[in-house]
């Protein structure tokens, strides 16, 4: 795979115009195909197979006049009753009932008992139903919904359209969260990297890569269902990791054109070592994000398709893209001040590399990341301890998580769906805004007895506790489905709701000899809540064993993998602890827009646990990769902690940095849902850059020791060899002239390993030959980094092998 990608970086890096063209072909291409023949994103909570979904069904076929996606539309007299306006009222609804997809619309005023006025008489509603998802609805259609009832609105009613009719035109993504995202990633990118065309690479790849996979999930949105949050939480993660892997392969190359390694080399050596690190990780997020179809819900896995898209192409940019704008920007990548240094001393790049190359290694061994890393392996227990203390504590508000649906009583007041909630709850209760529906298909005996059974199940159904009122059944011409309306006591995200949804299903309608169903926008969400709670484990699993697999394959190491997975878990185990600190308990809600406490939506936890669990593998290959080689030329596992720490700690902090601060600018979005994951993935990378990478990593390498490279030998064989990032490079047959005295020696010993190696180890040797064959139009500027590392495998201590 190296010796493709670094192919691949050499040709990007030559033929760059090509590559770019190429690039803007595909963005305006994508773009322009998706204007003139993209989808809708629709949001369906539908579970397959479920007692809500059953009844949907059931309502559609054969009582279709009772079926469809409901509404309401509100209206609210603020002088005297809506009575005194009816007539307005009646033709605003007259007029509703016209509009394409609308199946009925009810006049409140259409049946005396109706129950749609309040008893003051200062709210009513008409209940409307859509033949199509009014999410699907687009302003246009919002403009002549204004327009139908615009006679109440000039009687001086107050109109709010609640339910289905609220989410009708509604901006589902915006460009405020990326701008600010963005704008905060080139001031991080700057500080990194001192240069303005160093941190300009990685920001433009990242926008023609999440440009293009926007563009190509909206050309996908018509041929199949993406929820209305896709694109931002595929925007959202599509940006920090796009920014990141720039990063990576920026790092790298700049490092090496710093010691004099000349462009095309460069970039491709930093493609076959990042590179190769960012398909690894990289491949193990759209992985796990694609487990989310283990929950068995299209919503869930939808979500998890849209991310996985976005993330797909901003590697195959990075890997592409990238390397291309290393190519138009030259030596410009390079350090203001290494440069000026070159042209104080009067010496070439080459000459430079001499001097510089040879105190890169022992520059990172003696940074103030590598003290810090000796500081926490010299006494790994006390740090280790600490660390896992803190992480539990953070878990420990997930223990009282409530999963659930937010209903629209936590939007923003200023949302005509907001509105309408209170002023249902105002005239009618908080169980109004969740009407459930009770499907009964009618057995085959006379209609006097099928009419008795429904007068016993309405009454039953009336007697239940957490029942506020039930409407007369309704039964369809045909005689063979019935339905009626049971209005709960509390608000459809309330628990009590989705224990009387059980209750019913269970107790109360299962003691009638007919078929029933309890359907309705709250009984499926309760369907939708408990589906993916029985599959979060499996999730888990899976997942798990994914990396596992994957960091074995990388490391060689099974004890790297199994402590990736469980530091991992604890990980996400205290960001979701903050998420329910935060939105279920209160804690801070205001300072983020937030201003009542809500329950956890079922598919956050999941989305988190696949984004966040693939994220974290980016610092842990980039990290456990540089230990991995200092681990292989000294032998000494604390030492390799301290230069794996020095090497790699700059670049993984400000990779982590760019993630929180694209993440957290998503807090400003409306939709309380994106803010929990904003906020979740945000502490979740912070506490994995920070806790994680910077002491429980290295305090567990240090007690694991040698044992941390362990491998059984059965899997020996069968286990792939990747080169990543900081892995042991190939030797570079350099010119000894090229070279101070310090890197004659690693040549020297690197040519004296090569000559040995035919009988003692062939592995080595064929390393260092293909390096050879490959390296040859880099003598005059050799990578003496690669050299020292290729001398340190033949001088590799026993136990690691």
């Amino acid at each position: 795979m190296n010796n493709l990608l670094e192919r691949l970086g050499g040709f990007a890096a030559r033929r760059h115009w090509i590559v770019i063209i190429a690039w803007l072909i595909i963005l305006g291409g994508t773009l322009w195909a998706r204007h003139a023949s993209g989808g809708e994103f629709v949001n369906n909570y539908s579970v397959s197979g479920s007692g809500s979904a059953l009844g949907q069904d059931l309502l559609n076929k054969d009582f279709p006049q009772q079926g469809g996606y409901a509404g309401q539309i509100v209206f609210h007299a603020t002088k005297g009753t809506v009575s005194a306006d009816q007539s307005a009222v009646n033709q605003a609804t007259s007029n509703v009932a016209k509009l394409p997809d609308v199946i009925k619309a009810v006049s409140p005023f259409a049946s005396p008992n109706s129950g749609a006025v309040s008893k003051d008489g200062t709210i009513a509603y008409s209940s409307v139903s859509w033949s199509v998802n009014p999410n699907s609805l687009e302003t246009d259609y919002l403009n002549r919904l204004d327009q139908a009832v615009a006679p109440a609105r000039s009687a001086g009613l107050q109109v709010a359209y609640g339910g289905g009719a609220g989410q009708i035109g509604q901006v589902t993504h915006d460009l405020k969260s990326e701008i600010i995202g963005l704008a905060c990633a080139l001031v991080l990118l700057l500080f990194m990297f001192g240069s303005l065309i160093a941190a300009a690479i990685p920001l433009l790849s990242a926008i023609f890569s999440v440009g293009a996979g926007l563009s190509l999930l909206g050309l996908l949105a018509a041929a199949s269902t993406f929820p209305t949050t896709a694109p931002t939480i595929a925007t959202l993660l599509g940006l920090g990791v796009a920014v990141d892997y720039g990063l990576f392969l920026m790092a790298r190359h700049r490092e090496q054109m710093d010691t004099g390694m000349d462009l095309i080399t460069s970039a491709a050596r930093a493609e076959g070592t990042s590179g190769a690190a960012i398909v690894v990780a990289g491949g193990t997020v759209v992985v796990s994000i694609l487990g989310l179809y283990v929950s068995g819900v299209a919503f869930v896995g939808a979500l998890g398709l849209a991310a996985a898209i976005v993330v797909a192409i901003t590697m195959l940019a990075a890997l592409t893209l990238v390397p291309a704008f290393m190519g138009v920007a030259g030596s410009n990548v390079r350090s203001l001040s290494a440069r000026f240094r070159a042209r104080k001393a009067g010496i070439s790049a080459q000459e430079q590399a001499a001097r510089s190359a040879a105190a890169t290694h022992e520059q990172h061994e003696h940074s103030a990341f590598a003290r810090w890393g000796r500081k926490v392996s010299e006494r790994p227990w006390p740090w280790a301890v600490a660390s896992v203390a803190v992480l539990v504590v953070l878990a420990i508000p997930l223990f009282s998580i409530t999963l659930g649906q937010p209903d629209n009583g936590t939007n923003p007041t200023t949302d005509s769906n907001r509105q309408a909630y209170d002023l249902i709850s105002q005239g009618f209760g908080p169980g109004a805004n969740g009407p459930l529906a009770v499907v009964v298909k009618l057995p085959k005996q006379s209609a006097s007895d099928n009419q008795s059974l429904l007068t016993t199940m309405t009454k039953d159904v009336a007697a239940t506790s957490g029942v506020a009122s039930v409407t007369p059944a309704t039964v369809n011409q045909g005689g063979t489905t019935a339905v009626f309306s049971v209005i709960p006591t509390t608000r459809p995200q309330a628990a009590a709701t989705e224990d009387l949804v059980n209750r019913l299903r269970d107790d109360v309608l299962s003691k009638e000899h007919a078929t029933s169903y309890v359907t309705g926008t709250t009984a499926g969400t309760v369907d939708f809540t408990e589906r993916i709670t029985g599959r979060m484990v499996w999730l888990i699993l899976a997942v798990v064993v994914i990396a596992f697999i994957l960091l074995t394959t990388a490391f060689r190491s099974v004890v790297i993998a199994t402590k990736a997975a469980i530091l991992n878990l604890l990980s996400i185990g205290a960001a979701y602890g903050v998420i329910v600190a935060i939105f279920q308990w209160g804690w801070g809600e205001s300072l983020i827009g937030v201003h009542t406490t809500l329950p956890i939506p079922a598919y956050v936890p999941m989305l988190v646990f696949a984004i966040v669990f693939g994220l974290s593998m980016d610092y842990e290959v980039f990290l456990l990769s540089r230990v991995h080689e200092a681990w292989i030329e000294t032998g000494d596992p604390h030492r390799a902690v301290a230069v794996g720490i020095g090497a790699t700690a700059r670049v993984i902090t400000t990779a982590a940095a760019i993630m929180v601060v694209v993440f957290a600018s998503f807090v400003l979005s409306t939709d309380p849902t994106v803010k929990m994951l904003a906020i979740g993935m945000a502490f979740a990378v912070l506490i994995d850059a920070s806790l994680v990478r910077m002491i429980l990593v290295p305090s567990i390498m240090a007690l694991l020791d040698a044992r941390a490279w362990w491998m059984p030998r059965w899997m020996e064989p069968i286990v792939p060899h990747l080169q990543l990032e900081g892995s042991t490079a190939p030797a570079a047959a350099a010119a000894p002239e090229a070279v101070g005295p310090a890197q004659t020696k690693a040549v020297t010993d690197t040519e004296a390993a090569t000559d040995t190696e035919a009988a003692t180890d062939t592995e080595a040797a064929t390393a260092t030959e293909a390096a050879t064959d490959t390296e040859t139009e880099a003598t005059t500027d050799t990578d003496i980094e690669a050299a020292t590392a290729t001398a340190s495998e033949v001088r590799r201590p026993p136990s690691a092998k």
